[in-house]
């Protein structure tokens, strides 16, 4: 297991993360995502022995490997890390990268550690090439197989897709989703893209500003986020501002948005809000539906004109105003384009909504 107990660490007298503290169970993948800034790359850091926090301990497999004023040299400690570039050798060729950290063993060993490693990664056929020889994706796969060639107790990956083309950072996704499977390791993953991370974490972070604003299982997050911006990173890109009205339903509340009212469940409510408050309610473009569907009694109903309508190589984005322009707006994605300035009916579930105070 690891474990970050209350860590803290300042530059120049600002402070980058505050009092973090993180339980990895062994074998689990935690994916800390964050906007830029937030402290994700500087937990990385810290725990890879590349700094040393001002406060707080980090322990791995009951080891201990920094405490207040001092650190365990990162030589010695059982990890590896995955960088952005990758930091491959550009004169050595792909076995002897792999085998870079296996100098302790005997020829023979050594050389079936590395086959071993190159198979696993399906690399076996680049062995004698060069870095420069190689593509992206498969640089990548040098450069875990390189990690993992010492059977480290953690594997760090410090925003490793960011360097690729879209539709390789999307195969890499299930590649990675089946490397963690197989090998089993105790892995901290770095990334700004929460879809990214949900398609292989076991444990998702998100920080914001140096603390951890909610972290755990990625369904509970996406299901249940505890603020505006979380809702904002798990999709919920529909933000329409609101007032709450008085009902005497124990189940329910009632919104005013634009002069139109919706009902939705009292225990999407983040927080405590009082009628008459302002409040925003918050929607994934994905449970909107245009027209009415089947079964819609059990669904709320708005009304709204055409804004915009933006194509997004599939679908088209729409944005619809439900009142005034600049009072709320509702976005969705529709299968044909619409004309600016139509009235259309949209319909979405009770249950589709997270609610939260106005901030």
């Amino acid at each position: 297991m690891l474990t970050l107990d209350s860590l803290s660490r300042s530059f120049h007298g600002q402070k980058v993360l505050n009092a973090v503290s993180l339980e990895v169970p062994e074998g689990q993948v935690a994916c800390i995502v964050g906007p830029s800034g937030c402290g994700k790359s500087t937990i990385l850091r810290l725990v890879a022995g590349l700094d040393v926090p001002d406060a707080g301990r980090i322990v791995l497999a009951n080891t201990a490997l920094s405490g207040p004023g001092w650190a365990l040299e990162a030589r010695k400690r059982r990890l590896n890390m995955v960088f952005q570039d990758y930091a491959l050798w550009p004169h050595m060729r792909v076995a002897q990268i792999v085998g870079y950290g296996l100098t302790h063993l005997i020829r023979a060993e050594r050389d079936a550690r590395v086959a071993a490693l190159l198979d696993q990664m399906q690399i076996t056929a680049l062995a004698d090439r060069l870095p420069s020889q190689i593509s992206g994706g498969q640089q990548q796969r040098v450069a875990i197989a390189r990690a993992l060639a010492t059977d480290p107790d953690l594997l760090l990956l410090d925003e490793p897709l960011s360097n690729l083309d879209v539709q390789l950072r999307l195969d890499m996704r299930m590649e990675f989703a089946d490397l963690f499977a197989r090998v089993g390791k105790t892995v901290l993953y770095v990334t700004h893209d929460p879809l990214e991370a949900c398609s292989f974490a076991d444990l998702l972070v998100v920080m914001r500003t140096g603390e951890i604003e909610q972290s755990g299982p990625p369904q509970e997050l996406f299901a249940q986020p505890r603020s505006a911006w979380i809702a904002t990173l798990a999709g919920y890109d529909t933000r329409m501002p609101g007032r709450l009205l008085n009902t005497p339903d124990a189940d329910n509340i009632l919104v005013d948005i634009a002069g139109q009212h919706v009902t939705l469940p009292r225990k999407a409510l983040a927080g405590d809000a009082r009628p008459n408050s302002a409040v925003n309610v918050m929607l994934h473009p994905g449970s909107i539906t245009l027209g009415q569907p089947v079964g819609a009694a059990g669904q709320n109903h708005l009304t709204g004109v055409v804004r915009r309508c933006l194509f997004e190589g599939r679908d088209w984005r729409v944005t619809l105003d439900l009142g005034p322009t600049g009072t709320a707006a509702l976005a969705l994605m529709s299968p044909q384009r619409l004309v600016e300035g139509e009235q259309v009916d949209i319909w979405f579930p009770r249950d589709a909504a997270v609610i939260f105070a106005n901030d």
